[in-house]
């Protein structure tokens, strides 16, 4: 039986169906994508010990400095998303969703400390000596934390969600969208 596409119509066909094939597998294969992130994107061990307790084994990361807000967190292509990460090597910033969530919340935020862990260990000082200045400690999978003590309400993406923010050793975290009964479990030091 003779092909009745040209030589050009196969190709187009072919290539369609790459593209569309590798945008579903990156969408929907959590496995699969969440590997080639953590190839390209500039993860610390602390921040994925955190990301996968607050947002799941397979977050998905994208660069702070431009807030991904749409109807789902997820790139439109595969070019997008390896772009994104490899743009992303050369920044330390960057916010993570939940697969599959709506609007990218919850959020987590991450911003490294320029002077080293200088806050944290500032606020630590402090706790000790009786001056806690509204911080408390939280035990985040292991990872000790210094955040505030009240979880606040925010606007967001036209919903209410909670705001949390914390400090590391390594930067600075802000939370958005996970539930206060969820933030604290992790209220208290590390054993």
């Amino acid at each position: 039986m003779k092909n009745p596409l040209s030589l050009f119509g196969t190709f187009v066909v072919s290539v369609t169906f790459f593209l569309v094939a590798s945008h579903f597998l990156l969408k929907y294969a959590d496995g699969a994508r969440f590997w080639l992130q953590q190839e390209m994107a500039p993860v610390t061990a602390e921040s994925d010990t955190i990301l996968q307790e607050m947002l799941g084994t397979h977050y998905i990361v994208t660069s702070a400095s431009k807030l991904h807000f749409s109807s789902s967190p997820y790139y439109f292509t595969p070019f997008d998303a390896v772009y994104t990460w490899r743009i992303m090597t050369e920044t330390t910033s960057y916010q993570a969703c939940a697969p599959r969530s709506s609007s990218c919340v919850p959020l987590v935020v991450f911003d490294p400390f320029t002077n080293g862990a200088a806050g944290f260990e500032f606020s630590a000082e402090m706790m000790k000596q009786g001056y806690p200045n509204g911080n408390v400690y939280y035990c985040i999978d292991g990872e000790l934390a210094i955040g505030a003590e009240a979880i606040k309400k925010v606007e967001f993406s036209n919903r209410q969600v909670t705001m949390f923010t914390f400090l590391t050793p390594r930067g600075h975290y802000m939370v958005l969208g996970l539930p206060e009964k969820q933030l604290e479990k992790w209220r208290g030091r590390c054993s």
